[in-house]
């Protein structure tokens, strides 16, 4: 009998661990992954030495494989600068050339990389005049940046998780010098924009309808030939909107960048790493995920629904994504019906193509645009 009770307390206490690892991993994932987060942002490396030409930096380990990318920007409270040039090691020091510089950013000055490269507005960053604009969605006001080109093509930018409009600041010199107009935008539950009474990040499921806004925006006001550039999470956006909105046919191309094409299967991925029994757990977890957040995971998987999505796409990963498996995207063009190019990267990581490989993104999404907008495709 006192073996059967001791079998007993420890099958229960066996369950009872097993229930707490379920509710502590879904609450794990729904903060990482859905909550509403306004991150710490911490200054962890050092710049040892800096003059007009180079700058030396003492390295956090977080930082010090941005500061071997070919751009890279260092950011302090005081200013930033954009660096690039030859990597030069020395101890466990690395110094890079200066590019640019803003503020007042000096020796001994704590920071941390910032793949966004620009710290602030397109005036401030890149001399480009730009009007900051109010548009609506159905909860409330949102804001955008306005950079004016000197044509009718317009490229709406759509950034990622828990990020900004800075985000396609890389690529708006191109854009410029494409003469195209761009529209950098805010979506629910940013910074200074409405909360959803959801209160979670969704990956498209509720965002698509502020793209659906913006291009309604931007239609009114004149484009004719419509880009959108989305990434991570702003790929999922756009997908989401080519689904869903009535205003598809306004789109004439999408250009995806290291896009979350099924977060299903990102944290599949990610519970791989994690120590036994999670992933054994993984099914009830999802569960209690979908429970909370309120979702169906199928409506997050864009790659079975890739050849759904009919208008030309841009295509750009890396094999070097620890966010978003590079596989996704393997599988995704494999069945894009009007696929322009898979452009796939070595080195880059995640949504920072552009840092990685300037020339061949650039090149890439300058071909794309203009061949699409000067041939056009037949919309639904």
């Amino acid at each position: 009998m006192i073996i059967l009770i001791t079998l007993a307390a420890i099958c229960g206490s066996l369950a009872l661990l097993l229930i707490l690892i379920v509710i502590y991993y879904s609450l794990k994932i729904r903060r990482q992954g859905f909550s509403i987060i306004r991150e710490h942002i911490g200054y962890f490396s050092q710049i040892t030495y800096l003059d007009s030409k180079s700058v030396t930096i003492a390295p956090s380990d977080q930082d010090r494989r941005n500061l071997e990318l070919p751009s890279i920007s260092l950011a302090s409270r005081e200013g930033s600068i954009v660096a690039g040039g030859r990597v030069i090691y020395h101890q466990n020091q690395i110094t890079r050339s200066v590019i640019s510089a803003h503020g007042n950013i000096q020796q001994d000055s704590r920071i941390r990389t910032d793949l966004f490269i620009h710290q602030k507005n397109p005036k401030y960053s890149l001399g480009l005049d730009f009007c900051e604009i109010k548009f609506k969605s159905e909860l409330g006001d949102l804001n955008a940046w306005i950079i004016p080109g000197d044509g009718e093509t317009w490229v709406i930018c759509v950034h990622g998780h828990r990020s900004n409009r800075r985000e396609s600041l890389r690529l708006s010199l191109l854009f410029e010098s494409m003469g195209l107009n761009q529209m950098l935008i805010n979506y629910r539950n940013d910074v200074d924009s409405p909360v959803d009474k959801g209160g979670y990040h969704m990956f498209g499921l509720t965002e698509w309808r502020d793209l659906e806004d913006a291009v309604r925006h931007v239609r009114d006001n004149g484009a004719k030939k419509i880009f959108i550039l989305g990434h991570s999470m702003g790929g999922s956006i756009a997908l989401q909107f080519i689904l869903k909105s009535d205003l598809d046919s306004s789109v004439d191309g999408i250009i995806l960048e290291s896009p979350a094409l099924d977060l299903n299967g990102i944290i599949t991925e990610k519970a791989k790493t994690v120590p036994f029994p999670v992933m054994a757990l993984l099914p009830p977890i999802k569960n209690m995920v979908s429970k909370l957040v309120k979702l169906d995971w199928s409506e997050l998987d864009y790659i079975s629904k890739a050849s759904q999505i009919e208008l030309p796409v841009l295509l750009i990963h890396s094999t070097n994504d620890q966010t978003v498996p590079v596989t996704q995207s393997d599988q995704f063009a494999c069945h894009i019906p009007n696929l322009y190019e898979y452009l796939k990267l070595e080195g880059a990581p995640h949504a920072a193509a552009w840092n990685f490989a300037q020339d061949k993104v650039e090149l890439s999404i300058k071909t794309f645009i203009n061949h699409v907008a000067s041939e056009g495709y037949i919309k639904k």
